[in-house]
């Protein structure tokens, strides 16, 4: 029998015969003790002689490896680590059983067959540990980096903005982005009251008072880290001067002109008001403006249309004039004949008839048919009584002198002044007893105002007549 250790823990045995297997094999184990700790080899004991005996071997350490250590991710990436396990029981080969993050906040860990992955969650850095069956295990250090943002930067133009009511502003959103990376803008008001924004970035004035404009620009990309900014712009919206006060007729009204009220025109700093009357029909307005402390202006014209003529006076005059408009909504509008002018006034605006009374011109611009008369009270022009009607329009016009049947005018005559200059003249184009001119554009080719004279060849001739002015389109 070999020499057996001082600390003998184990030891297997072969017999010879079947018959003493069981003796021998109860007498060597306590005789043969083998100690685990003194020992790292196997031991061949044969007892009996003919060297009968076995080998018993010893199991090598579990050794787990993982790289690459250290290793860097980006956030939303997802590493594969490499994991290698060696030694252990070849009847039994250990295997990898789990792969954990340290801090999950910035990084998972799952087993993916014989590997470790690791998904970067935020900026930082994780302990990854891979443990094999048996409980052996390895750790690789991980460095989750912060993708680059989206978006970098973003701006919104005018920061702020003062308007009146009614007008729109338009803001301009311009966001800095990296390639590959995709921008949506949204904008929202803080006052729709007083202030609405379009998807567009089209603010529109609403009501006085303020509101703040946000636009939120968002952007995504692949390999990019989702960025949001925020911008503002803040709204003034004061009343607006130029709003139009809708009236009824008949109108009455008191008001004062100063530095702050609505711009008329552009070409002459005239402030005043503006006004609208809804006509259900063609009616004839007679305006009247009494200024204090400046020189009167005054003007109307279909709201659909621009201004064509107007009328002003001197310091403190009234100004009086006879308008035929046409159905629909009607703008008036009044203020100071100069720059820079101010004080009160009084208005009246009624339906009367649209006769010529005196030297007074109707002004003309709606079709109009009215029963008019030369009397001996009216202008006279070279001894030649006449009524004047003034028309302006791009549209064409039919205009018409037609003597009734039981007037004593003698030869009704039309004339057509572009300022004091004879445009167009007619005696005879709609009979004997009547004239028509027909006009292709209802102005002159200086783009004046026209002045239409009904009178007669005959000098000091009156009666009464039908006066028809007819717009095409």
């Amino acid at each position: 029998m070999s020499a057996v250790p001082s600390t003998p823990t184990h030891c297997q045995v072969r017999a010879h015969t079947s018959s003493d297997l069981n003796h021998r094999r109860t007498a060597l184990t306590r005789a043969c003790r083998v100690s685990a700790g003194a020992i790292t080899a196997f031991a061949a004991i044969s007892c009996g002689g003919g060297g009968d005996g076995f080998v018993n071997p010893v199991v090598p350490p579990v050794v787990v490896t993982i790289s690459p250590n250290p290793a860097t991710v980006n956030v939303g990436a997802t590493l594969t680590f490499s994991v290698s396990i060696s030694g252990g029981s070849t009847s039994a080969p250990p295997t990898l059983s789990s792969c954990t993050s340290g801090t999950a906040s910035v990084a998972t860990s799952g087993v993916s067959g014989s590997s470790c992955t690791a998904t970067g969650v935020a900026p930082g850095t994780s302990v990854i540990t891979a443990t094999a069956s048996g409980g052996s295990v390895a750790t690789a250090v991980l460095t989750v980096a912060a993708l680059p943002p989206a978006l970098t930067a973003f701006t919104l133009t005018p920061p702020t903005a003062a308007i009146t009511v009614g007008q729109t502003v338009a803001l301009t959103a311009v966001p800095t982005n990296p390639a590959g990376a995709t921008v949506s803008i949204t904008y929202q008001s803080g006052n729709t009251a007083v202030a609405t924004v379009a998807a567009s970035g089209v603010v529109t004035a609403v009501s006085a008072g303020s509101a703040v404009i946000t636009a939120t620009a968002v952007a995504t990309g692949p390999n990019l880290s989702p960025t949001t900014i925020a911008q503002t712009s803040a709204i003034t919206v004061s009343a607006n001067p130029c709003a139009a006060i809708l009236l009824a007729l008949p109108v009455t009204r008191s008001g004062s002109i100063g530095a702050s009220s609505c711009v008329l025109t552009t070409d002459i700093q005239r402030r005043g008001d503006v006004l609208r009357v809804n006509l259900a029909s063609p009616t004839a307005l007679e305006l009247r403006l009494v200024p204090t402390g400046f020189s009167g202006y005054m003007t109307t014209f279909p709201a659909s249309e621009s201004e064509f003529v107007f009328f002003s006076g001197n310091a403190s005059q009234e100004v009086r004039r006879t308008w035929h408009m046409p159905s629909g909504l009607t703008e008036i509008r009044i203020g100071t004949a100069g720059a820079g002018q101010s004080g009160t006034y009084n208005f009246s605006a009624a339906a009367v008839s649209a006769n010529v009374t005196g030297c007074s011109a109707v002004v003309v611009a709606g079709s109009l048919l009215s029963s008019q008369s030369l009397a001996s009270g009216d202008c006279t022009y070279s001894g030649r009584i006449a009524d004047e009607f003034l028309v302006y329009s791009a549209r064409s016009c039919v205009i018409t002198m037609n003597r009734d049947a039981v007037s004593p005018m003698i030869n009704p005559f039309l004339e057509v002044y572009a300022g004091t200059q004879l445009y167009q003249f007619d005696n005879d184009g709609g009979g004997n007893s009547n004239a028509r001119i027909s006009l292709t554009s209802c102005r002159s080719p200086a783009n004046d105002v026209l002045t239409v004279r009904a009178t007669s060849l005959s000098a000091g001739d009156v009666g009464t007549y039908v006066f028809t002015v007819t717009f095409g389109s």
